[in-house]
């Protein structure tokens, strides 16, 4: 993950969430972290750092869980 943070700091903020989940498909980022990303709260990010600390209270154990 410390790469996409790489890809997401050089973005232009504000983002969405459907924006984020956008550039980490264009990185190609895991399965279990693109699975934990559509988990975020879909607001306005202002820099990486809230994308990855929303990232990062996202519950480990719905990174599994597959997606309705």
């Amino acid at each position: 993950m410390p790469g996409f943070r790489a890809v997401l700091d050089a973005e232009r903020f504000p983002l969405r969430r459907w924006q984020v989940l956008a550039v980490a498909d264009d990185y190609g980022v895991d399965p279990r972290t693109r699975t934990k990303l559509e988990q975020i709260p879909d607001r306005p990010y202002v820099d990486a750092g809230e994308v990855m600390i929303a990232l990062s209270m996202t519950p480990t154990h719905l990174a599994s869980r597959t997606p309705l």
